[in-house]
């Protein structure tokens, strides 16, 4: 008798105004809606932080534009130095103490995993700003959505990129051993040998932190190698470059997305070092290009003192796809409307990124493609497909 008259009173009270179905709107007011963001402002992988700057400059643009149904966009920024507790801190603290509706933020793949269980555990909408790897929208957490090419992407475009030159039979790895080291070298040794039925002439390490690429630059040199892939961290990358023109080593080495162009060429000291590099690139047009200025003269209108260039773009077109969610969501926004919207954005143009954005409620990694990248003439130029230069 208890259970029949228990169970009459839940289902009475399921019809009251604002029960158990309410929708979660922490972090709206009528006139705000506060957003964090967060990146490595600081530390050793601080370059990727720059995208903090396109992020911000797009938000406060739709203010300056009368905000999304009357609300502008209050932002809260934290920094992870690309640490994975700081990361889980500054989630919590965004999450917890500043009370954001969502959160556009992450450039440091660790640091993004690390707090993948933490964003489960919540309803807060979760856009991945600038991070790659494959791991992060697989498997998928339904309010977790990433708008920039996977580390499985980036992979299987740098491999096809180096087989599109006829007769490449040898493609050697330098690879860092932790897990983004990993969750970057895997996917493209997987593609050249399954596609391509071809082994690595050479599969090396150098380690974060390494100040000599001597010891893999003449094992290299020694292997008849046609192309290096180097899936590693700028500062690693700018010394592996380095150390091969000292060497006299022409042959072509590919990086991965989070390497930049103009940044490689600075750290290495010299531009003839980084003659024969080219990037992954997730853009339809050169950084440096007329099409790509119009973004730059808006990141510089917020941050007249701050340097644009390659990873100045790269969370954008995150920023842009939720922006477009949040007009789509309505005026009457709520949590569970914002992630409806995200899941319904299909074929989204960003003017920013060289693929479209895609999501649906089954798969939430938006972007599947992109180009390779390297200095003509001093000048930043992509293809599709190896060309001589």
């Amino acid at each position: 008798m208890f259970i029949k008259y228990f169970a009459v009173f839940l289902a009475s009270f399921a019809f009251f105004p604002g029960a158990a179905l309410a929708e979660d709107t922490t972090g709206i007011t009528k006139d705000t809606i506060k957003i964090g963001v967060f990146g490595p402002m600081t530390g050793s992988a601080a370059l990727f932080g720059k995208s903090v700057f396109g992020v911000e400059a797009l938000y406060r643009d739709v203010n300056d534009h009368g905000g999304i149904f009357g609300r502008k966009i209050e932002l809260v920024r934290e920094d992870d130095a690309c640490d994975p507790a700081k990361g889980i801190a500054a989630f919590k603290k965004l999450v917890s103490q500043d009370q954001v509706f969502a959160i556009n933020g992450g450039a440091c793949s660790g640091v993004v995993m690390a707090i993948k269980p933490e964003v489960a555990k919540t309803d807060v909408p979760y856009m991945v700003m600038s991070a790659a790897s494959a791991t992060i929208p697989s498997p998928l957490v339904p309010n977790l959505f990433q708008a920039v090419a996977t580390t499985n992407a980036v992979a299987r475009t740098m491999i096809d990129f180096a087989m599109s030159k006829p007769g490449t039979t040898k493609i050697a790895f330098v690879s860092h051993s932790d897990d983004w080291g990993k969750s970057n070298r895997d996917p493209a040794v997987e593609q050249l040998k399954k596609v391509y039925k071809i082994d690595p002439v050479l599969d090396l390490t150098m380690e974060r932190g390494s100040t000599d690429a001597t010891p893999q630059i003449l094992q290299i040199r020694n292997s008849g190698a046609q192309f290096v892939v180097v899936m590693m961290y700028p500062a690693e990358v700018a010394i592996f470059m380095r150390d091969a023109f000292k060497f006299g080593l022409k042959t072509p080495v590919l990086g991965p997305m989070s390497i930049s162009l103009e940044d490689t060429r600075d750290r290495a000291g010299n531009p003839a070092a980084v003659e024969n590099l080219y990037v992954f690139y997730p853009y339809l047009y050169p950084s440096d290009s007329a099409e790509m200025k119009k973004w730059g003269n808006l990141i510089n209108k917020y941050y007249p003192n701050e340097r644009v260039e390659n990873f100045s773009f790269l969370g954008m077109g995150s920023t842009m796809a939720m922006i477009e969610a949040l007009k789509k969501a309505g005026p009457n926004l709520s949590r569970e409307k914002l992630v409806t919207a995200l899941n319904s954005i299909q074929g989204y143009e960003t003017g920013v990124l060289s693929a479209p954005i895609s999501f649906s409620p089954e798969d939430h990694a938006g972007v599947k493609s992109g180009a390779m990248a390297t200095f003509v003439n001093g000048k930043i130029a992509v293809f599709k497909k190896w060309q001589d230069k």
